[in-house]
């Protein structure tokens, strides 16, 4: 993916989360990615989501796709298959984490019947856009990949993920937490979007673990005064070590 200057990447964040990053509530439309700068059909896309009560974000750049996903809590993700195809390897490995996370469809325009068809990730059946948007978005609440508020933690943390069949163990210290995720501080670049990992936290003082899904990447040298990392959405179900853990970071408020 081509880099671009930070500025312009600041200013792009600014623009799309004063515009667009609106919580979804049932007052608000939810938001739906539109990649698919490359196709000529880019405009029958639009004007069929139209019919929907959508907020319409629409990807215009590839080098513009990175910082508009990961600012914007959007409910879900709608790519093009030719422009994906025609994307660089880095971009499609992006976009398809990012689909493990956020409800996402490959779509193509039925030239024929001049309709949208969709698959959703994963899947092998085409569904249509009112089922993608009515029962996949609307029951994702795009507030929960990140809206507690966050407070400058320092704690030792111990990860386990399964990668490639063999258990890794990855030692960290978090750099900021919340009620429900963590921000770890890694400079190797170990973990990619969507990987479900186990976390134990050293000073609750047991073995158990909390389970999570990381949902965010910060690369080396992305933001300034900020340190690369990865923020983990915890998922866990372990009543007793989560209210532990709440018992921990309550301490620190």
């Amino acid at each position: 993916m081509r880099k671009i200057e930070k500025a312009t990447i600041h200013r792009l964040a600014d623009y799309y989360i004063s515009h667009v990053n609106i919580p979804n509530t049932p007052s608000r439309k939810p938001s739906i990615c539109l990649f698919s700068f490359r196709s000529e059909y880019t405009r029958e896309y639009k004007v069929l989501l139209n019919k929907f009560n959508v907020r319409i974000i629409e990807i215009e750049k590839e080098e513009h796709c990175r910082v508009i996903m990961e600012s914007i809590k959007c409910n879900g993700i709608l790519l093009d298959i030719p422009t994906y195809i025609k994307s660089s390897l880095q971009t499609k490995e992006f976009l398809s984490n990012l689909g493990k996370i956020y409800p996402t469809a490959r779509i193509r325009y039925n030239t024929e019947r001049r309709f949208m068809e969709l698959m959703v990730l994963e899947e092998t059946n085409y569904i249509s856009l009112q089922e993608f948007l009515e029962n996949r978005c609307s029951n994702f609440d795009a507030r929960m990949v990140r809206h507690q508020t966050r407070i400058a933690v320092n704690l030792n943390i111990r990860l386990f993920l399964e990668q490639e069949n063999v258990p890794v163990e990855i030692l960290c210290t978090s750099i900021n937490v919340s009620e429900n995720g963590l921000f770890i501080l890694n400079r190797n670049g170990s973990l990619q979007m969507g990987a479900k990992v186990k976390i134990q936290i050293l000073e609750l003082g047991k073995n158990n673990f909390l389970r999570g899904t990381v949902v965010r990447i910060l690369e080396w040298g992305e933001k300034h005064f900020q340190a690369p990392g990865f923020g983990i959405r915890i998922d866990s179900i372990d009543e007793e070590i989560y209210k532990d853990y709440i018992g921990l970071v309550s301490t620190h408020w």
